[in-house]
């Protein structure tokens, strides 16, 4: 019986270090997939000129093909 019992508990301890050594790569891996680019951003005059609200006007027109 005391047989049973150790093996049960060395599965049990090798089965948590598996799992904290996963939980910590799998953490590791989600903080390198979320962390910020290195990319060049836009100039803030562009987002300005084409992405503010201010210089857009929307119409219809604009969106429709043109019958023919």
């Amino acid at each position: 019986m005391a047989q049973l019992f150790r093996i049960l508990l060395t599965a049990l301890g090798i089965l948590g270090m598996l799992m904290l050594i996963g939980g910590l790569w799998l953490r590791r891996l989600d903080r390198v997939n979320h962390s910020p680019s290195e990319k060049p951003r836009m100039p803030e005059s562009y987002i300005e000129e084409f992405f503010s609200g201010e210089n857009r006007t929307h119409r219809l027109e604009d969106y429709l093909e043109p019958e023919g």
